[in-house]
């Protein structure tokens, strides 16, 4: 029983060990705002084709509102 506990901390330390020098290893970044972590993350992921499909889909059917600029919907009041 005592060589089981041995091994699982041996296994314990080399995980938390691998762990760090992933850490390490990873590039340090920061963003200015949150937009521009989300563009950074938008650049470095890819979207499953199926969501991409579904997403267009739901997108096309958001109905465009009139674009008319504020002056002439201020004008067309009088």
């Amino acid at each position: 029983m005592n060589n089981d506990s041995s091994r699982l901390r041996h296994t314990q330390k080399s995980e938390a060990t691998s762990e760090h020098e992933q850490q390490a290893k990873t590039e340090a970044k920061e963003f200015s705002s949150a937009e521009e972590l989300l563009r950074h993350d938008l650049a470095q992921t890819e979207v499953p084709p199926a969501i991409a499909v579904k997403l267009n889909k739901s997108i096309s059917a958001i109905p465009q509102p009139k674009s008319s600029s504020w002056w002439s919907r201020f004008f067309s009041r009088e």
